[in-house]
């Protein structure tokens, strides 16, 4: 059987519905945008780190996540810029501060893929990352969904991973930081 035209349309609209639109503008991140403090209480631990604080900006169609976190002697930085008007960004991967001791590193000139979408009208920002890490046992493919969900407030940023190296979410809980 040939397939009409109608149900060509049709499948492309159930796959756009699946898939979310196939990039972003900067107003669809703006509840997001800011300077946002860790909060320890309903979060997973930071070891080996004490504090966070996540930054979100965006300029023309790049939004970009920043991380400073510090625990003492011990400080890390990091940033990834996405660019929105794509619908996949590739970004370098450098060290993997989230490996919470597994003995899986960043390969040397390494990048990772990055899916941007927002959903449930612009309060859940979902990244989805594809990257490869080394292990005693070789290269293994890891995939991460991030979801950043903002408080109807507006005040409150709850972001959940799901990892298929780890069975149970990763929580991180921040607060606005306002002047």
């Amino acid at each position: 059987m040939i397939p009409s035209r109608r149900t060509s349309l049709f499948s492309a609209f159930i796959a756009f519905v699946l898939m979310g639109p196939l990039s972003l503008s900067a107003s669809d991140v703006s509840a997001f945008l800011g300077d946002w403090t860790f909060v320890q209480e309903g979060s997973t631990d930071l070891s080996p780190f004490r504090s966070c604080q996540l930054t979100l900006s965006h300029q023309g169609t790049s939004l970009t996540i920043a991380r400073h976190m510090d625990g003492g002697r011990r400080d890390h930085d990091e940033s990834m810029t996405l660019d929105l008007s794509q619908p996949v960004s590739t970004v370098p991967q450098t060290w993997w501060v989230d490996n919470r001791h597994l003995g899986a590193y960043s390969p040397k000139d390494a990048t990772k893929s990055v899916r941007a979408r927002t959903l449930d009208e612009g309060r859940i920002l979902r990244l989805e990352t594809d990257l490869i890490l080394e292990t005693q046992q070789g290269s293994r493919p890891v995939n991460i969904v991030s979801q950043y969900q903002i408080s109807p407030d507006g005040q409150r940023l709850t972001v959940t991973e799901l990892r298929s190296t780890r069975p149970r979410p990763v929580i991180y809980v921040f607060t606005r930081i306002t002047s």
